[in-house]
């Protein structure tokens, strides 16, 4: 068992987190909340991944019938996303948009939404990584799955490699992965992540002058894409 903390190890992300998906086969983490600026920690090591990684997350989305929940969530999730992107978009955030739009593409990233519904606040964090030679290791910690966290924060970390404790985190894992009310991201949203990473901002006069498709303003409008 080993103990970690940001106060000790400066930056968790590249002493633990960066440090084992060098050499990791699969990721499975449970994350009450998940940012595409994760990719700045570990992306070059997800992506060179020969497995997945599996991510469950957390939302506030309101689902009042359980018989349909797949088609009223992922609607609900779309329009949740849409208006966080909107408030969060930057030509900074483009570049990272882009390579989370080819992790989930590619499925190399698979991520699952679970209400809060299901459980109230995914609140707890943990994760397992199988290894290129089959063995495995455990964590449980306060960090969510983002470069605040794993860089920013003041976060603890127990590493546990143990056949009980991994054993235990894989079966925390499975129960929410597998659970009928968690919604995959919707096809939608990986399309607007695609969308907003090859968006280009053309300036009045270029597009008065026709440097750009009048259609190609309008869909960016807040109408529209309500």
């Amino acid at each position: 068992m080993k103990r970690f903390s940001s106060r000790q190890q400066t930056t968790l992300g590249k002493h633990f987190l960066a440090e084992r998906l060098q050499n990791a086969l699969h990721y499975d983490r449970i994350a009450g909340y998940f940012s595409s600026s994760i990719i700045e920690i570990a992306g070059e090591q997800i992506e060179r991944m020969r497995g997945k990684v599996r991510m469950i997350c957390n939302s506030d989305l309101d689902i009042l019938d359980i018989q349909t929940a797949k088609a009223a969530a992922l609607l609900a999730l779309t329009k949740e996303w849409k208006e966080s992107i909107d408030r969060l978009y930057s030509e900074k955030l483009q570049g990272r948009l882009l390579k989370l739009y080819d992790l989930l593409q590619s499925k190399k990233l698979d991520v699952r939404v679970l209400p809060d519904a299901a459980f109230g606040l995914v609140h707890g964090k943990a994760g397992v990584i199988t290894f290129k030679d089959g063995t495995k290791t455990s964590f449980l910690g306060s960090a969510n799955e983002s470069k605040s966290a794993w860089a920013m924060n003041y976060e603890l970390l127990w590493e546990d490699d143990s056949p009980e404790a991994i054993d235990w985190v894989q079966a925390e894992f499975d129960a929410l992965w597998s659970d009928p009310r968690a919604v995959p991201l919707s096809e939608a949203i990986i399309q607007d992540i695609q969308r907003l990473s090859r968006r280009t901002v053309v300036s009045h006069e270029k597009w008065k002058e026709g440097a750009s498709e009048p259609e190609a303003v309008v869909v960016e409008s807040p109408i529209y894409r309500k």
